[in-house]
């Protein structure tokens, strides 16, 4: 049921529509900035800068977008400056993984409140499990005590995503987090310093893709509705022979997976993962440039020319969500079953 809050936020997104005359002259001649919390080059970095490109011509006005990269602390570094730091007139933007379990977890350094943020928009995120060749008989045997995953952040909704699934599937492993994104996490895979890691799509394609001789996705995270519905895997994002989670656990132990990580992971994938990727305003900010961002962001989901240049050079396009769906996602998201907030506590303090 939706919150009062909540209600008034959905308010605020339908009425702070502004009309095409006023939308042409806010951002016309205008710099905006978009606070990434990857490095450069890597898979995060490429689909941010994509996405900022195409929202430059769909933002009446045309301003620029740059990209400020700051990395570190698991994204709360970058999340945290938007949030103390950034403008109220819709000149800087927070965009990438907001870590909702760092939030929930009161982690180390996390100031910012998602919920008091303004919500552009979301996107889900296409997750693989990432293995060296030389480990996946090991790893699928669950012998291999020294199997080190390299990783982004114990707290980071991937991560979380990613440990909540090698606990559902029994394995023995050592989690080193620490590594800024995928960019430096295949670094350490390649360099046989980690053993596997938790890959977005972007970074997949960008750094190993099919034919990588280091390392292969051992499984794939199939997305789930809203619901915690298994949907169908998308064609074309990892090889067809690549199993799903669920595939992978009924292969090694000959049963469907269940138990309390399996139930942690359902909600979490269904209810945070859905909306990985966000884009974020500081509290406060201008409602008619909220409005306009809002609407350019989804005017950007339906080109299809950028959905095309994203397939081309990332790989199939992230699940976008309705602005509706996006604030939705980010006012309720501390509304976590008691059961799955405790197992959510066990794998971020990995």
């Amino acid at each position: 049921m939706l919150t009062r809050r909540l209600f008034g936020m959905l308010a605020i997104a339908v009425m702070a529509l502004p009309s095409a005359a006023l939308a042409e002259d806010y951002f016309e001649g205008k710099t905006i900035t978009w606070v990434l919390p990857w490095p450069a080059g890597s898979g995060g970095d490429l689909h941010g800068r994509l996405t900022a490109r195409y929202m430059e011509k769909h933002i009446p006005g045309n301003p620029t977008i740059i990209i400020n990269n700051k990395p570190g602390g698991s994204g709360i570094i970058a999340i945290n400056t938007v949030y103390e730091q950034g403008p109220t007139d819709g000149t800087q933007y927070f965009y990438g993984n907001w870590s909702p379990s760092a939030v929930i977890d009161n982690a180390p350094g996390v100031r910012y409140e998602p919920e008091k943020m303004g919500v552009v928009g979301t996107a889900g995120a296409d997750l693989a499990f990432m293995v060296r060749n030389d480990q996946v008989a090991d790893i699928m045997a669950l012998k291999d005590a020294d199997f080190i995953v390299g990783g982004r952040g114990a707290t980071n909704a991937i991560e979380v995503l990613g440990n909540l699934a090698l606990k559902t599937m029994g394995a023995d492993f050592r989690y080193v987090g620490g590594f800024g994104g995928f960019s430096k996490i295949q670094a350490a895979i390649k360099a046989n310093e980690v053993h596997a890691g938790h890959a977005g799509l972007p970074g997949y394609v960008k750094f190993f893709g099919p034919d990588s001789d280091v390392a292969y996705p051992l499984y794939y995270h199939q997305q789930f509705d809203i619901d915690g519905n298994p949907m169908p895997k998308p064609e074309k994002a990892y090889p067809a022979e690549v199993p799903t989670l669920y595939e992978a656990h009924k292969a090694l132990h000959g049963a469907e997976p269940s138990g309390k990580y399996w139930d942690a992971y359902k909600w979490w994938h269904s209810s945070l993962m859905s909306a990985a990727t966000a884009i974020l305003s500081p509290p406060g900010v201008n409602e008619e440039a909220l409005a306009i961002m809002q609407q350019a962001f989804q005017d950007v989901t339906k080109d299809e020319e950028y959905l095309a240049e994203y397939e081309s050079s990332i790989g199939v396009p992230p699940p976008f969500n309705s602005t509706e769906q996006s604030i939705q996602i980010l006012q309720t998201f501390r509304d976590m079953p008691p059961e799955v907030e405790e197992v959510v506590k066990e794998v971020s303090a990995l």
